[in-house]
Formats: structure tokens, C-alpha cells, sequence
């Protein structure tokens, strides 16, 4: 008999979030979907068009969670977000089911933490919440078969609060698939700016006075916005890509087809990124930049510290002039880093051998040993 398999996700509409996207990647990545269930919120779920045809699509019911999760002997791998299950970023009643789940059956729990807790300052309304947050998330961790997380930082705090648990950290796998069709040029100059709007209006204000100063000199020439709206921030967008001065000017393309955006990415030297030291392993955006070969323009770029922060770009050291041949050697490191970690052949084989599938460990060892 197989075991049935719940993967629990707060989304599943393609290019809407970064989790949902991770998700959908994941089981595409998977050769097989015997008796595999998606658990979703409703809201979550949109058209999902892409799943396989033996996964069955369920409303999350945040009182009676409990009962759609596997009985017996099932396994269940938790993408965790909580502000994508909740909207005060505590999702109590999934917590308690899965923690309630656990100590009742000899199931498997896999939990891959995209997002821990919010640190807010005392004084603010929303530090109780997290407080009871963590609390929470400190009793989902222990009882955990396999934790996994996406960057170094979360990793030590979910280490404190559970000592003798180990949080494995996987860095999250591109959001957009590399279009191997497609050899084009790259243009010089040209930088494009990928992700969700609110995301690429923040870089812009961050980086406003380097993005002026590289259009001044000219060694940025041209940035295309693209990526999803619905924020109705078109007109701030556009207004913040104007005052930047680039010599052949800017595109706003919007959401486009993932085939199109590769092309792009493939024809642009740099992507702009305002990720810092903490986040960048948790970005899909980064990552999609790491695997086509883009020089990533970031401030936390930086020689001297630990890969990948040392194969960045900082926009003070393109100012004073770096040579093209230590820019082409930084993408292409930067590229066989991001297949070495984060690839999702790798994310993939990682999940298997954690959800003990046939052939798990032989399957990780395939991929690592690459």
C-alpha cells in the first residue's frame, strides 16, 4: 500500500507568489504523484492549470483542519508562510492540527519554513501575536520529522528554540525555468529589474541614487521593469524609472509569459536586486537571475565576503570600473553556485529522501554528486 501524501501550501496560482510557484515547481520536478493531495486555502487555489492530473485540489477549513489531513501512516510536507495562511501572520488552527496530527499517528511531518516569525519591537501591537507565534512554531519544529529552511539566519533561530533539531537550509530553486532555445547577445547595459511590483518599486527607491549615478556613467544604459501588477502602482513605477535618466531609456513590460521573461533574462547583462545579505537565498527573483547568467547589481555585493555575496556587484565598485572579463567570470560562478545549491533537481531528491519516497537517498545522491 502507498502512503498518502498531503503537500499543505498557502498558494497555488501560478506567477501570484513565491511559494505557490516554489510548490507547483516542486511536483513538476517529482517523476511520480501516486495518491499526492494539495491541501490550499480556497482563496490560494485560482486556476492552477499546471498541476498533474492525479492531484486533488482541497479547501483549507481553518476549523476543521484536522480532519483533511492523512491518517495512519500518511506523510505531509508543510510550506510554510504564515502570513500566506493567515492574514496577522499566526495560523494557529493549522499549527495546532499538525502538531495534534503528529503526536497521534506514526506519520510523517516535513516542514519547510519560507518564513518564520515577524520580529516587531515591543511596543508594537503585533509583537504578542508573534510572541505566541513563535511559541507556536517552537512545539512544530519538535515534533517535526525534517525541518528544512531557506536561508542561514532562519536556520539559528529555529535551532534556539528547538536544540537537538537540525534545520537543514535549502535555498529556494528559480521561478523562472532556463529557455535552453534561446542564444542570443547580451546587450551592454541593458539591466532588468524581475519580480512582483511592490518588490521592484522598493529597489527603486533603495536604489535610486546608485541607478542615477550608473545612468550618468553610463554603464547602465537601459532598465526593463517586468513582472506582475494588480497593485495599480503603474504610474509610481513609471514616474521612479523615469527620474533614473538612462540613455535609451526604460520598458515597463509587465506580467509576461515565463518563456519571454527567460529570453530576457538572457539578453540583458545585469539584475537589479535589493535583496539583502539575509534574504537573497530565499528569493526565486535572485535565483531566476543566478541561473541565466546575470551580473546581479546588489549593494550587499561584496569581494571579500562568503559566496554568493562575493560573485555580486555593487554599484559603487561598477562605478569605478570593474573589467568585463572579472563580470563574465562573476556570472558564471554565480550560475554554477546557484546549480550546486539550489537547483531543483537537488530541491527536488531533498524532499524525496525526506519524505522517505522509493529510491530517496539514491535519488539525492544523484543529484549531489553532479
Amino acid at each position: 500500500m502507498i502512503d498518502e501524501i498531503v503537500i499543505i501550501s498557502p498558494e497555488l496560482i501560478p506567477g501570484a507568489g513565491g511559494v505557490g510557484d516554489y510548490t507547483l515547481r516542486l511536483i513538476e520536478s517529482w517523476d511520480y504523484h501516486t495518491n499526492l493531495n494539495l491541501l490550499v486555502p480556497k482563496s490560494g487555489l485560482g486556476q492552477a492549470a499546471s498541476l498533474p492530473q492525479r492531484t486533488e485540489k482541497l479547501g483549507i477549513d481553518a476549523v476543521a483542519i484536522g480532519k483533511q489531513l492523512p491518517s495512519g501512516d500518511g506523510k505531509i510536507l508543510v510550506q510554510y508562510s504564515a502570513y500566506g495562511f493567515d492574514q496577522l501572520g499566526y495560523p494557529r488552527n493549522l499549527v495546532r492540527a499538525l502538531v495534534e496530527w503528529k503526536h497521534k499517528t506514526r506519520g510523517l511531518l516535513i516542514v519547510m519554513f519560507h518564513e518564520i516569525w515577524t520580529f516587531w519591537p515591543i511596543t508594537n501591537k503585533n509583537a504578542i501575536v508573534q510572541f505566541f507565534h513563535r511559541r507556536a512554531i517552537k512545539q512544530l519544529v519538535r515534533c517535526a520529522d525534517t525541518v528544512f529552511t531557506t536561508t542561514s539566519s532562519q536556520a539559528h533561530h529555529l535551532k534556539k528554540l528547538a536544540p537537538s533539531q537540525s534545520a537543514h537550509v535549502l535555498p529556494v530553486g528559480s521561478n523562472i525555468r532556463r529557455n535552453k532555445d534561446v542564444e542570443v547577445a547580451r546587450k551592454p547595459g541593458w539591466a532588468v529589474l524581475f519580480g512582483r511590483q511592490d518588490a521592484r518599486i522598493r529597489a527603486l527607491k533603495k536604489m535610486q541614487n546608485s541607478l542615477t549615478s550608473l545612468a550618468a556613467a553610463r554603464r547602465i544604459t537601459k532598465i526593463v521593469s517586468v513582472g506582475a501588477t494588480g497593485l495599480n502602482r503603474d504610474e509610481e513605477e513609471h514616474s521612479l524609472l523615469a527620474k533614473l535618466g538612462f540613455a535609451e531609456g526604460f520598458e515597463q513590460r509587465g506580467p509576461q509569459e515565463e518563456r519571454d521573461i527567460s529570453e530576457l533574462l538572457l539578453t540583458a547583462s545585469f539584475g537589479v536586486s535589493a535583496q539583502n545579505e539575509l534574504s537573497y537565498a530565499k528569493s526565486g527573483t535572485f535565483m531566476a537571475y543566478a541561473a541565466h547568467g546575470l551580473n546581479v547589481l546588489a549593494e550587499c555585493g561584496d569581494p571579500a565576503r562568503e559566496e554568493p555575496l562575493n560573485l555580486l556587484t555593487s554599484p559603487r565598485e561598477l562605478l569605478q570600473g570593474i573589467p568585463d572579463t572579472e563580470l563574465r567570470l562573476r556570472a558564471e560562478h554565480l550560475r554554477a553556485w546557484q546549480q550546486r545549491t539550489s537547483s531543483w533537481d537537488l530541491i527536488a531528491a531533498k524532499f524525496v529522501e525526506a519524505l522517505q519516497l522509493p529510491e530517496a537517498s539514491r535519488a539525492a545522491d544523484q543529484v549531489v554528486s553532479r
